[in-house]
């Protein structure tokens, strides 16, 4: 599970350099909702 962990914080941080927001919440897994917003 470390494994998992350590790849979504590297996906969060790649989204963050493209500045898209991330939200992700759950229990038994995860849903994602991207917000990109124009400059």
């Amino acid at each position: 599970m470390i494994a998992g962990i350590k790849l979504e914080e590297e996906i969060i941080r790649d989204l963050e350099q493209l500045d898209i927001e991330l939200y992700v919440r759950g229990q038994h897994g995860y849903w994602a909702s991207l917000r990109i917003e124009p400059d």
